[in-house]
């Protein structure tokens, strides 16, 4: 059974993950890059989590054994991850985004199969499908306008989010969660920054309410990692995955509240059909 704390920790990790589509359509609603907000997000993520090491007195790298795979999640996972999800948020709407991004326990489920030989009974088959078909009825209601390049982004961004978040479960067994994120943050924000520059897509100069947005984001996104790790610590991925499905319902909510979002009866029931689903399929795995 997951102790009360643990369970609160990824409950407001969801809710703040939940947020953040909703900051990043308000920033880019505002002429803000994609790039620009992941750099900026990465970089104050870094320095935030540098004063809180610093003010425990525990500013040190990682054992050797956990310094390279942490830096290799930091260059390629996470930006793949991250960058795509984010893209993808450029051309579909958060609601969306954030549904389909959220099947990857379906990833976790057969990547479990296929590579360490988990069982996945015929009732698991059923609910992967319906999952699935869940999402493409959301994906199907959705917008054409870049449709097809952000459900690509959308697949490399749950495959990401399914390992992401197995190799997050194995490394806070002997790293401290803000370790992890002394590495990670860096690692990723050089990436965004490098490409950013490359491309000449970042753009510091933005309005205030851009500014507001992106810092939002920021604290959110740093917040949310950290509550996040911290509760993975003790909480298998698996029921972690389940708890979180509250960030999907937070970003549709307020997708349809503050965005102005069109929600249609079809796209409604696809979003059911994917959230009961994943609970559903969680609950068994975890029972």
């Amino acid at each position: 059974m997951i102790a009360p704390m643990p369970s609160a920790l990824i409950l407001l990790a969801a809710t703040l993950y939940g947020m953040s589509p909703i900051l990043a359509k308000i920033a880019y609603s505002h002429g803000v890059t994609p790039l620009t907000l992941l750099a900026l997000r990465a970089t104050m993520g870094t320095l935030f989590v540098w004063i809180g090491l610093a003010a425990t007195r525990r500013l040190a790298l990682p054992p050797r054994p956990f310094l390279t795979p942490l830096v290799v999640l930091g260059l390629t996972v996470v930006p793949i991850q991250v960058g795509s999800y984010f893209y993808a948020l450029t051309v579909l709407p958060a609601s969306s985004a954030s549904v389909i991004a959220n099947t990857s326990p379906v990833h976790v489920a057969w990547m479990g199969w296929l590579v360490l030989g988990e069982t996945l009974t015929p009732a698991d088959l059923a609910i992967l499908v319906g999952i699935v078909g869940g999402a493409a009825l959301v994906a199907g209601q959705t917008p054409l306008a870049g449709h097809i390049v952000g459900l690509v982004a959308l697949i490399a961004a749950t495959l990401g989010a399914a390992f992401y978040l197995v190799a997050q479960r194995r490394l806070v067994r002997d790293v401290a969660p803000l370790t992890v994120l002394a590495v990670v943050l860096p690692s990723s924000a050089a990436v965004y920054w490098s490409a950013g520059l490359v491309t000449r897509s970042i753009h510091l100069a933005m309005p205030l309410p851009a500014i507001l947005a992106v810092a939002a984001a920021t604290v959110a996104g740093a917040l949310a990692s950290f509550v996040l790790l911290v509760a993975l610590q003790v909480t298998p991925a698996t029921r972690a995955s389940m708890l979180g499905m509250l960030e999907p319902v937070v970003a549709v909510v307020l997708s349809v509240l503050l965005l102005g979002d069109t929600m249609t009866w079809l796209r409604a029931a696809g979003i059911a059909i994917v959230l009961s689903g994943i609970t559903l399929l969680q609950l068994r795995r975890a029972g």
